[in-house]
């Protein structure tokens, strides 16, 4: 086979944040932790031993809510021209399912050596096609909890009395399930993982506006009052806001 470009191999961290990418084929294997995308409304979480791949041109969206390793093979329109890749980007027949595969151990084994040695991409490419053109079936059905579509509404309003149950709803899962499924992709609590980010949004405020009032700050962030900010500032900082404010400006 004969290509005008190689392939770009790499194993790369996804954040903690919505964003948006187009660009040429990709391929994405899940190593450690996860990623959640969607490419072209159809999502799917890349979590360890599951393949995903995102179609020349198409626009999608990621988000990782925790720690992460991703094996991410950036492949040139010509690679997959020469090797009949078509079938493997092409997510248009079950509308029920999700836009990846599960992967047996030894191909994930096998990609886990891809950016050391990317000699061995065509070769492992074909098996992965011509595996999944013999197991449909290892194709995943959609996730009911969509992070990259409810994290950034938590975030747009974080001063909103949020509950478990509207949570939930959002997601159409009971709160036992929501939550039970929450914790095992961000490792926190849902309460945990809005306390977080409304200190974290909170540190933003303090840092962008030294005049701002701390307690309307802490109001706007979701807090009930100073004295509640106060003691969970402390409780991750281990100094109040005020102390962490004149620290700032110090330095």
């Amino acid at each position: 086979m004969t290509c005008s470009s190689a392939p770009v191999i790499e194993v790369r961290d996804y954040p903690d944040r919505p964003l948006s990418d187009r660009h040429s084929f990709q391929l994405l294997l899940g190593q450690v932790g996860m990623v959640e995308l969607e490419v072209g409304g159809r999502p799917v979480r890349v979590s360890e031993g599951i393949v995903a791949p995102v179609a020349s041109g198409s626009w999608h969206h990621y988000l990782a809510p925790a720690d992460n390793r991703i094996l991410v093979l950036d492949l040139p329109v010509d690679w997959c021209e020469a090797l009949d890749l078509a079938a493997l980007f092409d997510t248009s027949c079950d509308a029920s399912r999700s836009g990846g595969w599960q992967l047996p151990e030894v191909l994930c084994r096998q990609a886990s050596k891809l950016h050391q040695h990317p000699n061995i991409a065509v070769d492992w490419l074909e098996q992965v096609t011509r595996y999944l053109g013999e197991h449909s079936a290892a194709r995943l059905s959609r996730p009911r909890l969509s992070l990259l579509r409810l994290l950034p509404s938590l975030r747009r309003e974080p001063g909103r009395r949020w509950q478990v149950a509207e949570m939930a709803g959002l997601c159409h899962l009971s709160e036992a399930a929501f939550a039970r499924q929450f914790r095992a992709l961000t490792g926190l609590s849902p309460h945990q993982w809005l306390k977080r980010e409304r200190l974290s949004e909170a540190r933003r405020l303090m840092l962008e506006s030294s005049s701002a009032a701390l307690t309307e700050i802490a109001l706007h962030c979701g807090f009930h009052d100073a004295a509640h900010f106060s003691r969970a500032f402390r409780q991750e900082q281990g100094c109040s806001p005020r102390e962490w404010r004149r620290q700032q400006v110090r330095n």
